[in-house]
């Protein structure tokens, strides 16, 4: 992991430094991202901690060695005699499981803890992925609106300017004057939001990617357009039970819920280690007595191994077992909370299951669906821009006013959000399928990008 956010600072730096006036397309967005979006390096660091739960169970498998130095202060009183003496000493323990069922357990859900973190860093950079371009296209959407909308608005006043001069010359009533200012002013008022609603899916994308949103590259004019393969919502419901991410953490982390049971069941029976204990006390040094015959006496009886002041060791080692027999209760209550664990992780699996059927059935035929509404709208339009052409002809000629070209003004543009708004729904549909299924990946990505490279 250190080594991978090395990486991702390096090219940061690289593209920082080459790229800040140069367009973008999605690919270069997401590289971005990757080093950029803070809850994705959030994720990268929790992933960190989160495999490292499997190394500290595996720990308490393996041998413990613990080990004291001491040099203390003693005061013996004996036999009418008195004495003060300092000693040194040293101790070691060795303890290694031969059988401990909640440390095997604790182990194993261990092992499922990592997966999970590992399976939730996947999950953040395929969400990742279609958050990018979901953030891309609603900045090419926002600048489609906005642009629609100040087309209908020049339209509106032209159309106000003309019906003024008509009411000059007592041609028309003021009434056509003030609907022709109204529709200006509802236009006028919904630039304003627009681009109100641009600078927000701009800033979303900079906090996203760290980019300048202005010089996103927009789509080319033929997307690629492809029905999802394979052609059948069920192929597609049994791929994303099998590797839908959010599915395969559920399932771990039921798993994760089945272990705890075993780990509170652990607590009624034995354990059995191996045990070893090594002590060695140092030659004293006594430094005080009630009189000097008991000083030589002392010091005469430290070479006696077992008196207290002596240089002695002593070690030892066997077997250790150990049996519950009480716990009021504790574990039993441990045990039922366990299972309740258990069934409410159950239903959270059917619950996953479930929404992410939900998701990508709809996902498959929207983008089932996409590639007929794309080739629609984009018939649509050729027929908006001829009909706007028309008018046009129409009105230079006197055979058409100026009510009848702005209609067909307001139409095209109306027609020509449309076909852009399919276009970006069928893309981001498509990601959206590809990451249900858990089949999303950096070359789905550049296929996507394909759309956006002139």
């Amino acid at each position: 992991m250190i080594c991978y956010r090395i990486k991702v600072i390096l090219a940061m730096a690289i593209t920082g430094i080459t790229g800040h006036c140069i367009a973008f397309d999605l690919d270069e967005a997401y590289r971005r991202a990757l080093g950029f979006n803070a809850d994705y390096l959030a994720q990268v660091a929790a992933t960190d901690a989160g495999v490292e739960v499997q190394n500290q169970a595996l720990s308490l498998l393996l041998p413990q060695i613990n080990a004291n130095a001491a040099y203390n202060q003693n005061y013996l009183s004996s036999f009418g005699m008195t004495v003060t003496y300092t000693q040194p000493s040293v101790s070691a323990q060795f303890q290694q499981i031969v059988f401990d069922f909640g440390k095997y357990s604790t182990y194993t859900k261990g092992k499922f803890a990592a997966e999970v973190a590992n399976l939730q860093l996947t999950n953040a950079r395929q969400k990742l992925m279609v958050n990018v371009a979901q953030a891309y296209f609603d900045i090419l959407y926002a600048v489609d609106n906005l642009n629609a909308i100040r087309m209908n608005k020049d339209a509106f006043l032209t159309q106000m300017q003309q019906a003024q001069k008509s009411f000059d010359s007592g041609t028309v009533t003021v009434a056509d004057v003030n609907d022709a200012k109204a529709n200006y002013d509802s236009a006028l008022a919904q630039s304003i939001q627009a681009e109100n609603n641009l600078m927000n899916r701009k800033t979303i994308f900079h906090n996203m990617t760290g980019l300048n949103p202005d010089l996103v590259q927009p789509l080319i004019d033929q997307i690629i357009l492809e029905l999802p393969s394979p052609e059948s919502a069920s192929s597609w419901s049994d791929m994303m039970k099998a590797a839908n991410l959010n599915v395969k953490i559920a399932r771990t982390q039921l798993n994760m819920a089945k272990e705890d049971i075993s780990i509170a069941r652990s607590g009624h029976f034995p354990s059995l280690s191996v045990v070893g204990n090594y002590q060695m006390y140092g030659t004293s040094n006594i430094n005080g007595a009630d009189s000097a015959a008991t000083q030589t006496y002392f010091n005469q009886l430290s070479n006696i191994p077992g008196i207290p002041s002596a240089s002695y060791s002593m070690a030892a080692v066997g077997l250790q077992l150990s049996i519950p027999i009480a716990s009021g209760g504790g574990i039993n209550s441990a045990i039922r909370a366990a299972i309740a664990n258990y069934e409410a992780a159950q239903d959270q699996l059917t619950a996953t299951l479930r929404q992410s059927d939900q998701l990508i059935i709809n996902a498959f035929y929207q983008v089932l669906n996409g590639v007929n509404i794309v080739r629609a709208q984009t018939q649509a339009l050729k027929s908006a821009k001829l009909k706007l052409d028309s008018s046009k002809t129409g009105y230079k000629l006197g055979i058409r006013n100026s009510v009848d070209l702005v209609m067909a003004q307001n139409e095209y543009a109306k027609t020509l959000l449309s076909y852009n708004q399919a276009r970006y729904q069928y893309l981001t549909y498509r990601l959206q399928l590809e990451y249900l299924a858990g089949k999303i990946d950096t070359d789905f990505i550049h296929l996507i990008n394909n759309n956006i490279l002139q």
